[in-house]
């Protein structure tokens, strides 16, 4: 079956198209990239706080659980 002279066309444009994203992503990946820095202000903060708040929040949580529920005389 013959195809239309634009679907050759977009056939072509579209092979020339994987090809070159192909070449690119090739060379992307042998370029070497440095590895990041560490950002040298995350060093100066503490892990206590975050602990102390999650305890305190758990803690918050359980007595709230824990508190008996008001009924009335009518339950």
């Amino acid at each position: 079956m013959a195809h239309p002279n634009h679907l050759r066309s977009l056939r072509r444009l579209a092979i020339a198209g994987f090809a070159v994203l192909a070449a690119a992503g090739s060379a992307a990946a042998q370029a070497p990239a440095a590895p990041p820095q560490p950002d040298r202000s995350l060093g100066l903060v503490s892990p206590v706080g975050g602990y102390a708040l999650m305890a305190i929040a758990t803690m918050a949580l359980i007595g709230v659980s824990l508190l008996p529920s008001k009924r009335g005389h009518q339950d």
